[in-house]
């Protein structure tokens, strides 16, 4: 069977769980840091799915992956001293029981994508990543006010917005929602510019 369509029906079945628990903001932020995890630790990823390692001690990776700072490259929670309080939702603990007892959890980034996906589409919600080029200020809070009304206002939809900071934009912003992506850094025009004058001088030659 297709890959794709076991990952959706897992997720549908962990979506029905949290509806049940009502524990669903949780259980999606908590999947969502595993989710960064598994992106930035190849080790953790290796792990999962290494015949010799014991399920119990999978679980307890994954429930590190759950607190963990994902920019840091390791899996020791020493290292991530702001994020080593709570536990895994004991919802997740089990839904992650499920997919070890099951072979599946080499699929688990997949399946935590389509809950991922499931969970805001059946809330209304969509995601945007705004991308400053600088720390936020109070310009910054008014531009992200603004956009968020636009766009709930056009697509009748909820917008989650993250913001974080990449000061190679040297000013401006980016935003990216799904699949579309507005590009209005200093970064981005003078990339433009530089096409322009290159293609103009070609025309000229």
């Amino acid at each position: 069977m297709n890959t794709g369509i076991i990952a959706s029906r897992y997720a549908k079945a962990l979506l029905k769980l949290v509806d049940e628990t009502g524990s669903g903001e949780v259980v999606v932020s908590q999947a969502h840091a595993v989710l960064e995890a598994l992106a930035a630790v190849p080790e953790l990823r290796r792990l999962l799915v290494d015949l010799s390692v014991s399920d119990d001690k999978k679980l307890s990776l994954l429930e590190t992956a759950g607190k963990v700072d994902p920019s840091v490259n390791s899996l020791d929670p020493s290292c991530h001293p702001e994020r080593s309080e709570g536990s895994l939702s004991p919802e997740l603990r089990r839904f992650f029981a499920l997919l070890l007892r099951n072979g599946r959890i080499g699929d688990i980034s997949l399946v935590l994508r389509s809950f991922e996906d499931q969970y805001y589409k059946a809330r209304n919600i969509i995601r945007g990543h705004l991308i400053l080029s600088s720390e936020p200020d109070e310009n910054a809070k008014a531009l992200e006010d603004k956009l968020k009304s636009l766009i709930e206002d056009k697509t009748g939809k909820t917008l989650r917005l993250v913001t974080q900071v990449d000061e190679s934009l040297i000013g401006g912003f980016t935003l990216e929602i799904e699949d579309k992506l507005l590009d209005a850094s200093v970064s981005h025009q003078l990339d433009v510019i530089k096409r322009q004058f290159v293609e103009r001088n070609r025309r000229i030659v």
